[in-house]
């Protein structure tokens, strides 16, 4: 809830729960991006490249460092380039 909060007003969350039916967009992004491995997190930029997709928990500040770079429009590489 904090990340909600803080980026509210600037980025769209998306909560997919996969035991429950999906609306067409959710089962797009599912698709997509999903690996078989609960939880798991994507951060997309606005043309829909993942700066982070990686199952597993993650730390609410390395989320938060990859969402203030994209919003400053700094260069974020997506995780499979670090």
């Amino acid at each position: 809830m904090t990340l909600y909060n803080k980026y509210k007003d600037r980025v769209n969350f998306v909560l997919i729960d996969i035991d429950h039916k999906l609306a067409a967009g959710q089962q797009l992004l599912l698709d997509k991006y999903f690996r078989n491995l609960v939880p798991h997190v994507v951060i997309l930029d606005p043309s829909g490249k993942a700066l982070y997709n990686e199952p597993g928990e993650v730390e609410e500040g390395r989320v938060s460092g990859i969402l203030d770079q994209a919003l400053r429009g700094a260069s974020v590489k997506p995780e499979s380039e670090r």
